[in-house]
This record gives C-alpha cells, structure tokens and sequence, in this order.
C-alpha cells in the first residue's frame, strides 16, 4: 500500500504527463489547423487563377510563404508540342518561372511507384530534371503525381534544402488533394486560353481576325513611332467573289477563301500578320519593310493566289485572282494621331484603283500626306 506522499506524488506526475499531452495536442492541432488554413488558401487562389502563368505563379510564390522549409516549387508538366511554353510566354520573352516542360517519355521516370507520391531523398540527377533553375542542393523533395482524365501529365514538386523535411513516413493526402486541382485548373486554364486565341482567329481560313489585326496595328504604329521603322500595310480582295458564290454555291466559296489564306501566308515572316478583313478581303502588316520590298511581297503573293485552281459545282477548274493596295509609312512620315487609320485608308483606296483599273494587279498609294 502507497503512502499518501507517494500517492501524492503519483498523481502530480500523472497531472504534468496529462498537462504535456493536452499541451502537445493542442500544439500539433494548431500546426495542423495551420497546414490545412495554407492548402484551403492556395487552392482558392488556384481555382481563381485566370491564366496559366497566374497558377504557376500562385504555386511557387505562396507555397514557400505558407510553409516555412520548402524552398523551391516547381510544376512539370508534359509539354511534347510545347504549347504549355508558348502560353506561359505570351507577353513576355521569360518562361514563367517554376514551369518545366517535359517529353512524354521522360515523366514515366520520376513516379518509380506508378501514380504514388515520392517523398524523401533528393538525387542530383533528379534536381537537375525538377528544379533547374535552383542552384543550392535539396535534401528531400515530394514530388507528387497530377492526374487527369487517368492520365499522369506532369508532376508537381517541392525541394528542401533540409533532408528530413520530406520524409516517406509524411501524410501525403492534403498533397494529393491539392495536385487534383492544380490538374483540373491547368486543364481549364488551357483551354480558357485556347477560346481566348481561337477568339482573335477567323474560323473558316484559320488566320488571324479584324480584331485581332486591329489590336496589332495599334502595337505596331506604336512601335513606329518610337523606332520609325517602316511599316506597310496591303488590303487583299478576291476577285469576282460573287460570281464565285452565285454560279457555284457557298461551300466553293468557302473552299476558295480558304485557299486564298494559304496562299497569302506562303513566305511570311514571324514579325508579319495576315488577317481575314471581312468577307472576301484579306490584310497584311509588313513591320520594318520599305515600300519597294513591300511591293515585291505583295507581286509575289498576287502570283501564289494566281496559280490557284478551285473545283467549281461543274468540276471545272476556276482560276482565283486578287487585287491589292499598299500603303506605306516610312521613317520620315510625320506623327498623327490618326496614322492607323490613314494607313489602312491609303491601302483601301490604292486597292479600289486596283480593282476599277482591271483587277489582278497591286496598286502603291501616292498620297503620302497625313491629315493633322
């Protein structure tokens, strides 16, 4: 039988045990309260992304912030076709830091464990394949599988430069979690993307739309006017269009525009921009290109469409010609703030000569006076 004192003494001990596990508790509740407050934020913003430069930029930028020991944050994804790239760049010549693109083959040998999340050791084969851009050595990294559709596309990943940071005996669900929807929303914001192109893209002949032209016209008269590089503009109008629609239906209408397009796009640089104007006409930007070279693009493109030949209804081959107007601002052309409109205006009369003068020709718009 216990004396009262060591009963006593017994009882505290139990108390401080109870009082340091209540307190540890609490301790590791509020670390986890934490954890979870950190995924439920980042994937708001995930969800809230509206590009795909904006998720990978809420990825690498909040995820360090939120969770003290992670110091680098990478996105692979497999980007045979590198359309992920071109869209994390438009606007700006940097790839969009953390994004990784890879080749189908090579995500197959990051997962060793199928679709399971990796956590643990960090080899230096495996920081120069995830976390290029990140020159100190990670201990341990968790790199974590995203799924789409039952298909892996890529990996999202964590360095440390701590190696007991990500060990395999870490929960990994809130990581899984959180990886689902970054698939999902790089899914969508893939595809918000490709309506905002195909937005500014003719449907029927695949080049560029009016809207698309008018916005860079705006780009390049600025350029213009800080640089005073040259800039030539041709308006394009198909021939005899209606006769075209009225005598063969709008199905070989369709065929020969389309035809046109290709033909008008053969040879063009990355700089210039072809657009479908409206109907049957066609406009062309030519940045940094002197009138007499503009005229030699613009005999050349006349010829490419020349030697077109359309199946009408009565399987007999039409022969398709355009007329075209060019104008031309030069270096020396004096600033207005209508020269865009001067511009294509100059173009659309020099084409209308080209049409009332017989068709199949270019016409150089003289008027070289800007109204101010």
């Amino acid at each position: 039988m216990l004396m009262t004192s060591d009963r006593d003494r017994e009882i505290v001990s139990l108390r401080r045990e109870l009082s340091r596990l209540r307190s540890s508790m609490e301790s590791q509740l509020r670390e986890n309260e934490r954890i979870w407050s950190g995924f439920q934020r980042i994937e708001i913003h995930l969800l809230g992304a509206q590009s795909l430069r904006e998720l990978v930029a809420v990825l690498t930028s909040e995820f360090p912030s939120a969770f003290p020991g992670v110091d680098c944050i990478s996105l692979a994804c497999v980007d045979t076709e590198y359309e992920l790239t071109r869209l994390l760049a438009q606007g700006d010549a940097q790839q969009a830091a953390g994004f990784v693109p890879l080749q189908a083959g090579r995500i197959d040998d990051l997962l060793s464990a199928g679709y399971r999340p990796y956590l643990g050791a960090c080899a230096a084969g495996l920081q120069t394949i995830l976390f290029p851009f990140y020159t100190a050595p990670l201990g341990s990294v968790a790199i974590v599988p995203l799924i789409l559709h039952g298909r892996m596309i890529g990996v999202f990943n964590q360095g440390s430069t701590d190696a007991r940071h990500f060990t395999p005996a870490s929960a990994t669900d809130l990581l899984e979690h959180l990886a689902a929807v970054t698939a999902m929303c790089i899914d969508n914001a893939v595809n918000r993307e490709r309506l905002r192109r195909d937005g500014l893209t003719d449907a029927l002949t695949g080049v560029a739309n009016r809207r698309f032209f008018e916005r860079r016209l705006r780009e390049e008269i600025s350029t213009w006017e800080r640089h005073r590089h040259t800039l030539a503009c041709l308006l394009v109008d198909l021939d005899h269009f209606k006769q075209v629609n009225d005598r063969h239906g709008h199905l070989t209408g369709d065929q020969a525009l389309t035809q046109v397009a290709g033909a008008l796009s053969e040879g063009l640089r990355a700089s210039d921009v072809l657009a479908r104007y409206g109907g049957e006409e066609f406009v062309l930007l030519l940045p940094g290109t002197l009138l007499e070279q503009a005229l030699e693009v613009a005999q050349r493109l006349r010829a490419n469409v020349a030697g077109l030949r359309v199946c009408g209804a009565d399987n007999v081959d039409m022969q398709l010609t355009v007329s075209i107007g060019l104008a031309c601002l030069a270096s020396d052309t004096p600033a207005s703030a209508d020269v865009a409109h001067w511009l294509v205006q100059q173009a659309d009369a020099a084409l209308y000569l080209a049409k009332t003068s017989g068709r199949n020709q270019v016409v150089v718009a003289t008027d070289r006076s800007i109204p101010t």
